[in-house]
């Protein structure tokens, strides 16, 4: 072949490459168009999505923005509750919580606590008279919590549950004692054998494993932490209707003593105790009864 007919291919060979190379990208864009035409992407159905998606997300961000619950009062502090509202000090998220006859009436406000407005030492003393008019027991007060949800903290439970339990419970007022949990974890670390499910065969291992490590944690004293819900309970504990009790609570470190009338109630010692932001609010609550609250003080210790 002459250098003339060589050089005259040249062109049509780098023609030819060109063209090859051009086809990914014409690919390519071909795919952005249909993708932009998915009809989800379609203005009709894409905004209203957008919009219910923002809408679920809004008490999330809220949560997260809002910051820690406002201070309007200081400890050492006293209420006597002799006044026609309840004032600045106290806030609550719901539930018709107002004064009656120089007492704090909580209507049964379906644990919507009261708060006060001022932060809780790490060690304190917290006392009141508290009397329910309502067949069932169920006197109820959180300590510790955040300021502006149920069971952020130390929830007190007094003849919960028509009248069959008393409780303090750290987190989660269903959760179980120290015992029933190593109790259950136990029982999973070696199961009776028995036909299981396929998805249950299949999780068994790894439910064992776990179990077996929690358990060896609690050995090691480092299962109970900061986080890590339990209860102390008692069920010979009951509300007798229309009498006033005088309730005394003091926490010291770890250990939580509730007293009713001078006489011990329960007793908790918390490995990891709650304190400090987001665990430092005192709180009256209620579920469905109708109680009264009266001659509050905290104290630190």
């Amino acid at each position: 072949m002459s250098a003339e007919r060589a050089a005259g291919a040249k062109p049509q060979d780098t023609a030819g490459e060109s063209e090859v190379g051009t086809r990914p990208s014409a690919v390519i864009a071909a795919t952005r168009k249909l993708a932009l035409r998915h009809p989800w992407l379609a203005p009709r159905i894409a905004i209203p999505v957008a919009i219910a998606l923002a809408a679920v997300q809004l008490p999330f961000l809220h949560a997260a923005l809002r910051g820690a619950a406002p201070i309007a009062a200081a400890v050492p502090y006293k209420d006597a509750f002799d006044r026609a509202t309840l004032g600045d000090a106290w806030w609550s998220n719901g539930g018709l919580w107002r004064i009656v006859d120089g007492q704090l009436y909580s209507p049964g406000v379906g644990n919507n606590p009261l708060w006060l407005k001022a932060r809780l030492p790490p060690d304190v003393r917290v006392e009141f008279d508290v009397r329910s008019e309502g067949p069932d027991g169920d006197i109820k007060w959180e300590m510790y919590g955040d300021g502006r949800n149920h069971s952020t903290g130390y929830v007190f439970l007094f003849g919960a549950w028509r009248n069959r339990e008393s409780r303090i419970c750290k987190l989660d007022e269903h959760a179980l004692t120290q015992d029933e949990a190593r109790a259950q974890l136990a029982a999973l670390a070696r199961p009776y054998p028995g036909q299981r499910e396929f998805l249950e065969a299949l999780q068994q291992p790894f439910v064992q494993w776990s179990a077996r490590r929690d358990l060896e944690r609690m050995e090691k004293g480092e299962y109970w932490q900061r986080d890590t819900p339990f209860v102390v309970k008692r069920l010979d504990l009951k509300v007798e209707r229309g009498r006033s009790y005088h309730v005394v609570v003091t926490k010291q470190g770890g250990l939580l003593r509730w007293e009713i009338d001078g006489q011990p109630a329960l007793e908790m010692n918390d490995p990891a105790p709650l304190s400090g932001t987001g665990h430092d609010r005192f709180g009256f609550s209620s579920w469905a009864n109708d109680t009264y609250f009266d001659n509050l003080s905290i104290t630190p210790l």
